[in-house]
């Protein structure tokens, strides 16, 4: 479906003293996503699922290129698969958090989208495989193993699931620039993995301490690797999604930057960035997430920074610029901790660290973005034209039924503040008859391709 708008606005421009009209062409898409590739569901809820869920594939996003009959080319990836947020779980006198998994078992796929006749649609998907060619899932690494989050893998009736060693929660996709096969990145680890572009196999996978910088392990739980791009010269770099949290206390962090990490994979080499966030924003530097990444040049990249902000939900896109950065790479303050552990931009300067540029280039909300996040970021090679796209959850939210009276007697309706006691649904050490449905959302994956009012390189 084709929404096209053209958005035409004058600024003022106090430089040469002249006013200029700069326009942006919009054109506004759903991505269309054929009954064949939905995934499978016979859990409880599955009267509402005869189809199983709708896939989502609008996790990352890259630019392949134009085909003979006119066909625009991408390739997207989806994440981990169907989930929701579901009660915490008492393991040895421990409350863990846990996540809904209605289909378990599903895999963690990337295809290909095809734009033509105003319709995005997905053409095809290929399964994601460990280096040894089997099947991954999405579910949560093993407690203990790099990557692991902490979660608990629970079903829809509320059974614990077992842990995928080799699970990806994969949320970015570029290409190499060198032999056309598939850079991935991940949440879990954060791991960034290249792959074989026909089969899905991995061929090498990187991980903290393991290929990439120990402190990204340090990333907020489903915070890690959130987009991913490949420059001209085939290096590859991944941005951590929000603030590293390096003690625990990651809600009072005043860290004004996230991490980029750049990967030489001819050397091994790393060497890692300070993008800075928008904190005045936010109520806290916790809340900026990132949504992707998109290589401009070898020291400038596009970038999707978004969260709550103190004004409502945002997505911007940032041109970013790394040239006149610091490599953070070894770097500590003054008392030997992370660098995230300054109390500001201006403790950060003190310590001779530069952080990159960066210019803005869209606000998508002010042109009518509605989905909360934008997820997937390519760059057209008339170096004018973006596109854009979110992720449609899988077509359903979790809704909570007969919800537990909290102190104040209001409905508690968020499943994290419940608790499973041998299997038993609890809220204040009582048991209750609270349950969490799945229910379908009806909502599509959004796609937007934007014509900016002049090239990228022009900003």
């Amino acid at each position: 479906m084709l929404k096209k708008m053209i958005l035409v606005f004058a600024i003022l421009a106090l430089s040469a003293g002249m006013a200029f009209a700069s326009e942006f062409e919009i054109e506004k898409y759903e991505i269309d996503t054929p009954v064949r590739f939905n995934v499978p569901y016979s859990g409880k809820y599955s009267a509402a699922f005869s189809e199983g869920f709708p896939i989502g594939i609008g996790s990352g996003l890259t630019y392949v290129g134009r085909g003979s009959d006119g066909t625009r080319f991408f390739y997207a990836i989806g994440d981990r698969g169907p989930n929701a947020d579901s009660p915490k779980v008492l393991i040895n006198g421990k409350k863990v958090p846990s996540k809904f998994f209605p289909s378990p078992f599903f895999t963690p796929k990337y295809g290909a989208l095809g734009l033509k006749d105003g319709k995005v649609t997905l053409l095809s998907t290929i399964d994601i495989k460990d280096t040894k060619g089997r099947n991954i899932s999405g579910r949560p690494i093993p407690p203990g193993v790099t990557g692991s989050t902490g979660e608990v893998p629970i079903s829809d009736t509320y059974a614990v699931l077992g842990y995928d060693r080799e699970g990806l929660d994969t949320e970015g996709i570029a290409i190499d620039r060198k032999d056309g096969n598939l850079w991935i990145c991940d949440e879990y680890g954060p791991f960034i993995a290249k792959m074989e572009v026909n089969t899905g196999r991995l061929i090498k996978k990187y991980g903290p301490g393991d290929g990439l910088p120990e402190i990204v392990g340090m990333r907020q739980p489903n915070r890690g690797m959130e987009g991913i791009a490949v420059t001209p010269s085939n290096k590859v770099i991944g941005a951590v999604q929000s603030i590293c949290d390096i003690d625990g206390n990651v809600a009072e962090s005043k860290a004004p930057f996230t991490r980029l990490v750049v990967l030489d994979p001819e050397t091994g080499k790393t060497s890692m960035f300070a993008y800075p966030v928008d904190v005045d924003a936010y109520k806290k530097c916790q809340d900026v997430k990132i949504g992707d990444l998109q290589a401009v040049s070898d020291t400038e990249f596009l970038i999707v920074e978004q969260g709550k902000g103190k004004e409502g939900l945002r997505n911007v896109i940032y041109l970013v610029d790394i040239s006149g950065a610091t490599d953070l790479s070894g770097r500590k303050t003054a008392e030997g901790k992370e660098l995230e552990a300054v109390s500001g931009a201006e403790e950060l300067s003190s310590l001779g660290i530069k952080m990159a540029s960066k210019k803005k280039i869209i606000s998508l909300r002010e042109h009518g973005w509605k989905p909360s996040k934008a997820e997937g970021l390519a760059m057209l090679p008339d170096m004018r034209t973006l596109a854009v796209c979110s992720d449609n959850d899988f077509g359903f939210g979790a809704s909570t039924v007969d919800p537990a009276a909290g102190k104040d007697g209001k409905p508690v309706k968020k499943a994290t503040k419940y608790l499973l006691d041998n299997g038993k649904l609890t809220y204040n050490g009582q048991d209750v008859s609270t349950s969490f449905e799945l229910k379908p959302t009806g909502e599509k994956a959004g796609f937007w391709l934007i014509k900016l009012p002049r090239k990228v390189t022009d900003y």
